[in-house]
């Protein structure tokens, strides 16, 4: 009789402890879950996320919120560019304007010229603007982007002009804006 009751309270001591060791695994991979949801937007975002990113109200509004209220170029470019990947880029160009002219961020110059030189829709309706003052406007924001250290500009720049070719600065198209 005392080996069987030694033998059963030996099986539920171990069980116990498998249990409790279970439990802490579950926790733990429950924590992982968590910490990579919650990190789900923190890095570099793959294709697939950008739909996600640009309609989760929660995380879109704090991203929006952080680069507005206190210029964080980091969460402006995660969510201006989910909002461009998702084809929002007019909904884009209102905080990229803000975000260019209130914290200078490089690639919120960037985001505009990309905006006003490729196709957008608003539902219904396509837009694409060709005329002379836009591609001006356009590339003002290109060159400001350069000026600003954003090394994809300076590689458009290269593309659209001619690499080591004498190129104006981003004030000389804003006077082509002026001039009658």
């Amino acid at each position: 009789m005392k080996k069987v009751s030694t033998l059963l309270l030996a099986t539920l001591v171990m069980l116990m402890f498998l249990s409790c060791n279970n439990t802490k695994e579950k926790e733990q991979v429950n924590k992982g879950k968590e910490q990579i949801k919650k990190d789900k937007y923190q890095g570099v975002i793959s294709p697939s996320l950008y739909k996600d990113l640009a309609n989760d109200e929660k995380v879109r509004t704090r991203l929006w919120k952080a680069a507005i209220d206190s210029g964080d170029c980091k969460a402006y470019s995660k969510i201006a560019v989910a909002y461009i990947w998702t084809y929002r880029e007019v909904d884009a160009y209102y905080y990229s304007l803000i975000m260019a002219n209130k914290y200078h961020c490089p690639e919120a110059y960037l985001n505009l010229y990309t905006i006003l030189t490729h196709e957008a829709s608003t539902g219904d309706m396509v837009i694409l603007s060709e005329d002379k003052d836009t591609k001006n406007l356009a590339y003002y924001y290109l060159f400001k982007a350069k000026e600003l250290g954003s090394t994809q500009a300076q590689h458009l720049i290269d593309l659209e002009f001619g690499k080591d070719k004498p190129v104006p600065n981003s004030s000389f198209f804003l006077k082509q804006l002026i001039k009658p």
